[in-house]
C-alpha cells in the first residue's frame, strides 16, 4: 500500500498532464476548424450577395456555433450564440485604403483630385475596417487587429465607403511591414480570430493562460 501510495503520487500529476494536454490539443484542432469555415463563409457572403449568407443574422451564425459544439458558444439547443460564453469568433475584412476607395469614399472629389494622398483622404496608404461581425462573447476578448468604432458598423457587419475613406478612427493595426499580412494598394482581406476558453481542462493549472486562440486570412 505505501509503495502503491507513493507510485500513485507521482502518476496522477502525469496522467492529468497526459489528459489536459490532449484535450486541449482536441479542442485546438476543432478552434481551427471553425476558424477556417468562418473565413470560407465571410469570403462567400462578402463576394457573393445572392448567397444569403449574411453572417449578422442569428440563424446564420449557428453554422459556425454548431460546428463549435463542446467549446461552450451556443446559448440554448437552437446553437444560438452566447454573448457571456466561452468562445467568440471575430470576422473582419481590412482594406489597404488606395485612390479605388478615396474616389467611392470622398464624394464631392476635392479640388486637385486625383491624385489622392492623405491630404484630400485622411485614410490613404492605410489599412482600415470594411467588415466586422462578431458572433459570441465580444465583451470578453478584442481582435488582435484593432476594431472599428461601433457607430461605423451598420447592422449588417459593412462599413460605408465614407467611413473607409475618412474616418481615421477606423483604422486596423498590428498590419503592413512588421504585422501579420501586407496588402498593396486597394487589396483587401478576410480575417476571422478565434478565441475559446479551455480552463475547464485546465487541471493543476498546468497552463497559464488556458485560452486558444486561433486565426485564419484569405
Amino acid at each position: 500500500m505505501l509503495e502503491f501510495a507513493l507510485v500513485m503520487s507521482l502518476l496522477v500529476p502525469l496522467f492529468a498532464g497526459m489528459f489536459t494536454l490532449g484535450m486541449a490539443l482536441a479542442k485546438g484542432i476543432q478552434v481551427t476548424n471553425v476558424g477556417r469555415d468562418a473565413v470560407v463563409l465571410m469570403v462567400r457572403s462578402n463576394t457573393d450577395p445572392n448567397s444569403g449568407l449574411d453572417l449578422s443574422v442569428t440563424q446564420n451564425q449557428r453554422i459556425l456555433v454548431r460546428a463549435a459544439t463542446g467549446l461552450g458558444m451556443n446559448l440554448n439547443a437552437n446553437y444560438d450564440p452566447d454573448p457571456n460564453g466561452k468562445g467568440v469568433v471575430i470576422l473582419s475584412k481590412v482594406i489597404f485604403v488606395g485612390p479605388t476607395e478615396c474616389a467611392l469614399g470622398v464624394v464631392p472629389a476635392p479640388g486637385g483630385a486625383p491624385p489622392w494622398n492623405a491630404g484630400n483622404c485622411p485614410n490613404y496608404g492605410q489599412y482600415v475596417f470594411a467588415y466586422r461581425v462578431v458572433i459570441g462573447n465580444g465583451t470578453r476578448w478584442a481582435g488582435t487587429i484593432g476594431a472599428p468604432p461601433n457607430a461605423d458598423v451598420k447592422s449588417d457587419g459593412t462599413i460605408s465607403a465614407a467611413n473607409i475613406a475618412k474616418d481615421t478612427t477606423n483604422r486596423a493595426t498590428n498590419m503592413g511591414a512588421g504585422g501579420i499580412l501586407t496588402l498593396t494598394s486597394s487589396t483587401f482581406a478576410m480575417i476571422s480570430e478565434t478565441y475559446v476558453d479551455v480552463s475547464y481542462l485546465n487541471l493543476f493549472s498546468i497552463y497559464q493562460s488556458p485560452v486558444i486562440f486561433s486565426r485564419t486570412i484569405s
